[in-house]
């Protein structure tokens, strides 16, 4: 990959946390403060930390950076319930000094090749800017509900819920880490990352001193079984305000949270919207079916609002397909286009039979569908379907019915949503 004149690309470690924290709060507009880089360092995934680095004295101090990114190591759940190798892009910035060089291309290029490298089938992002991942192939692969809800919000019944033991604590890293990794692995929804990395897992937990201006340190709600098996958890904090009559108003805000069954959902819910001294919850992310908006009898009173979830980028078109399940019988060839990764392009022969994909390459085959690598990735947690996107004239479909047959196949029993932040 290129690399722009004066810079060099480099992997970076612990010791450089200062550097890296100085580029984030400058790529980010959030102050990092001194006090804060401990609990800064603990969210970073240092064993696939990369850097751009100053070579050139005539572009600013030789040795210190101008652009970061890193990313964990998760496994996404697929349609299907299969779990997948997925690289969770995460911190990138570029100090403003060093903006419109390039820097962010080739730390593209060089997280996407080594997700490659690593047998990973897809890079995952949060966007901060959603226009700027889209010419890196990232296609919007799932989209959440955030919901404001009113303090005591009536929820429709669930038999076994009452049954459920529930826990409040302050969040811990020692106390609480296997409850969150047990309840994300056994959740089946498309999108969900597990947490079997070590600096994933530990990030769950970094709560810097900015995201108190929202309210208190986190704490966690559990909710188990009587046999002490998690199926629930939320992380929370209260932000305590009074009204000038001294009436209170706090608000409670949901960081993450999880359920693996309705009644776990529904408890988990009932905690949440009765807590003292709290007049408004705010959720979020839900999927766009989320249990909750189900349960409550006023859906319109919690004033849904939907955007953006998780973006993702294909990196291993064969290994993808082969990895999900498909809805229903489909025998179709598909042409992908993807600048970065010209082997990617295939033909590929798309088959599926009980739900079971394979997918072979077809040299000289004629292609049903032609489409961008970024539309791959939108369309293949089931989040939006093929033929919306041929409608918006975002697909080329050379056969008649071959986009709707891949889009019935495509489709997902259950919206995507990934639940963590990262």
């Amino acid at each position: 990959m290129s690399m722009t004149p004066g810079y060099r690309l480099i992997s970076i470690d612990a010791s450089r946390v200062d550097e890296m924290a100085e580029v984030t709060s400058w790529g980010f507009i959030e102050e990092i403060k001194p006090e804060d880089r401990p609990d800064f360092a603990g969210m970073v995934p240092f064993g696939r930390a990369r850097a751009t680095e100053i070579q050139d004295a005539a572009l600013g101090d030789v040795g210190t950076l101008a652009g970061v990114a890193a990313a964990y190591d998760f496994r996404m759940r697929v349609p299907g319930g299969a779990l997948v190798p997925v690289a969770g892009l995460t911190m990138v910035s570029v100090h403003t000094a060093h903006r419109r060089r390039g820097l962010l291309r080739a730390m593209m290029a060089d997280h996407l090749a080594d997700a490659r490298s690593r047998g990973e089938v897809a890079s995952a992002l949060y966007a901060a800017e959603s226009e700027i991942y889209q010419r890196f192939g990232y296609g919007l692969a799932a989209r959440q509900v955030d919901v404001r809800m009113a303090r005591g919000a009536t929820l429709r019944d669930v038999p076994g819920s009452a049954d459920l033991k529930v826990r409040i604590e302050r969040l811990s890293r020692d106390r609480h880490s296997a409850v969150i990794a047990r309840v994300q692995q056994d959740l089946d929804r498309p999108g969900t990352m597990t947490l079997d990395h070590a600096e994933a897992l530990r990030a769950r937990f970094g709560d810097p001193t900015p995201e108190h201006a929202r309210g208190e340190k986190l704490r966690i709600v559990v909710v188990e079984r009587a046999d002490g098996t998690p199926v629930g958890y939320a992380m929370f904090r209260r932000k305590g305000t009074w009204s000038p009559e001294g009436i209170p108003d706090g608000l409670l805000l949901t960081r993450e949270f999880a359920a693996t069954t309705p009644a776990a959902a529904h408890r988990l819910w009932s905690v949440l919207l009765d807590v003292d001294l709290v007049s408004t919850v705010e959720a979020e992310p839900l999927a766009i079916d989320d249990p909750l908006l189900w349960l409550l009898t006023d859906m319109r009173a919690a004033k849904p609002r939907l955007h953006d979830n998780i973006w993702l980028r294909i990196v291993d078109v064969p290994a993808a397909l082969t990895a999900r399940e498909y809805l229903c019988p489909v025998d179709a060839v598909i042409q992908v286009v993807d600048p970065l990764f010209p082997d990617n392009a295939g033909p590929w022969r798309v088959t599926s039979r009980s739900g079971t994909g394979h997918v072979e390459s077809a040299p000289g085959a004629e292609p049903d569908v032609v489409l961008s690598v970024q539309e791959l990735g939108a369309a293949y947690l089931g989040g939006v379907s093929l033929t919306s996107l041929a409608a918006a004239g975002l697909i080329e479909e050379r056969r008649p019915g071959a986009v709707r047959a891949l889009a019935a196949a495509f489709e997902s029993t259950s919206a995507p949503v990934s639940n963590l932040h990262f």
